[in-house]
């Protein structure tokens, strides 16, 4: 099995307090084998995170998280930016765009209120071409998480994992588990695409 944090934030985004160097001791520490660093709006901004990476031998794949008009995504394997695509777009256009460039874009907490007291919530059903949901975020409610579960199977499509940390403590509440070791962001995306992962969650981090 290979376990990877999805969902992680750090001070490079400019809301998190995690250190890159930080995160890798504590993932460690949490029973994963690599993490995912996904800043908003920006893939840009984790580009020292491969520095990391290399100078400490443990795996920082890099996405971004991107705020629609209904709700956020995570995108992987495309490195998208404000000068891609502004916040706040329809998010069936942002997925769509996405896919087409040979990305993953993943709604995250889709049953999670935003601080504007809204969330993509039912509507997550409607949309077209996914292959997957976050349906375990440690910074989301058991019941946020249960819908988000059961909405990716009334879809019939995947889930994954992610502790959507923006603190230390967080890292490793939620992750996601994969048959095998995946070796770059490439492996990632094909991985997410084929659908052979399963999102776990718990107080520890470790199985």
């Amino acid at each position: 099995m290979f376990l990877i944090d999805l969902h992680i934030h750090t001070v490079l985004g400019g809301d998190s307090d995690i250190e890159p160097e930080a995160l890798v001791d504590r993932a460690r520490e949490a029973g994963l084998d690599a993490v995912c660093v996904t800043e908003h709006h920006s893939h840009a901004l984790s580009a020292p995170c491969d520095d990391v990476s290399r100078a400490t031998g443990f795996p920082i794949f890099r996405g971004m998280e991107y705020r629609a008009a209904e709700g956020h995504l995570l995108v992987f394997g495309v490195p998208l930016d404000r000068s891609d695509m502004t916040p706040g777009l329809p998010i069936q256009k942002v997925i769509t765009w996405v896919h087409k460039r040979g990305g993953v874009a993943i709604p995250a907490h889709p049953y999670q209120r935003d601080m504007l007291g809204g969330s993509l919530g039912d509507r997550v059903l409607a949309l077209e071409g996914l292959y997957a949901l976050e349906g375990a975020n440690g910074s989301v409610s058991q019941e946020g998480n249960r819908k988000a579960m059961e909405a990716a199977r009334a879809m019939g499509i995947g889930a994954v994992g992610g502790s959507d940390a923006h603190g230390l403590a967080t890292v490793g509440r939620a992750y996601t588990v994969f048959p095998a070791p995946l070796k770059n962001g490439a492996a990632l995306v094909k991985a997410l695409r084929n659908g052979d992962y399963r999102p776990f969650m718990n107080g520890t981090g470790k199985e």
